[in-house]
């Protein structure tokens, strides 16, 4: 009784998952980063699927895209919006302390979560410490941006 308890959710979840063997593969591309947390799973594997049967050129065409200074950007979306100064400043005193930093990054992390983004380096933040470089408590503008400029170089 227990086990029937259990798959049947599951089975409620699969049949309305969304189809994704029913879309074009550039359909599929345009939703990259889009796709709703619940549905990722299909997704990818969709997707791996796809890309193991293809050859190497037509799998050139669908990686992601890499500027003159060799980070990635994403095909037809632009350069990825770095965050502000201004968005982790939250009570606007030209400093950012490190509950200010966990705060504005749990509210970023939460509009995108909303939003349907893919959360992929969520883990990878950088701890306060590497951005505090006079070890003063607080992040001012100028290491701010010179943690963002060597961010970047990453």
């Amino acid at each position: 009784m227990m086990k029937k308890v259990m798959i049947l959710p599951l089975l409620v979840a699969v049949a309305f998952a969304t189809d994704f063997s029913t879309m074009s593969t550039e359909e599929m591309m345009k939703m990259r980063g889009h796709v709703p947390v619940e549905d990722r799973p299909m997704f990818q594997q969709e997707m791996q699927k796809r890309m193991q049967n293809m050859s190497p050129m037509e799998r050139q065409k669908y990686k992601p895209l890499k500027r003159k200074d060799n980070t990635k950007c994403v095909r037809n979306k632009g350069v990825r919006k770095q965050p502000t100064f201004s968005m982790f400043d939250l009570n606007n005193d030209g400093a950012i302390t490190e509950k200010e930093l966990d705060q504005a990054r749990t509210i970023r992390m939460n509009k995108l979560a909303k939003e349907g983004k893919m959360l992929r380096n969520a883990g990878h933040a950088p701890q306060f410490a590497t951005m505090d470089k006079n070890n003063d408590g607080i992040v001012n503008q100028e290491e701010f941006s010179v943690h963002q400029a060597q961010h970047m170089k990453k």
